[in-house]
């Protein structure tokens, strides 16, 4: 996965998860849980998570990965090793 689509992938969750209506949270949760399916690894990010933390970062959308831990606690764990080693890396 390159960075443009997983700027894409940070861009919509973060549009649902700021929308303010019913439908906007159900689209997020699914989409959410839908790329951090382990089972589905024609969608999933679960194998770019450095990536994934490089653009959080960027966007400073860090707040994600509380949501992304009820998805796949798994990932949201590694997402936050990641962050801390760009946050040292920063210092």
């Amino acid at each position: 996965m390159n960075k443009q689509l997983m700027t894409n992938l940070v861009n919509t969750l973060t549009k649902y998860k700021d929308g303010t209506g019913e439908h906007d949270r159900a689209i997020f949760e699914t989409f959410l849980y839908g790329v951090f399916d382990e089972n589905n690894r024609r969608y999933t990010v679960v194998q770019h998570l450095p990536l994934l933390a490089e653009v959080l970062a960027e966007r400073k959308r860090v707040d994600l990965v509380d949501d992304i831990t009820f998805a796949n606690h798994n990932a949201a764990y590694e997402l936050d090793t990641h962050l801390r080693e760009l946050h040292n890396e920063r210092i």
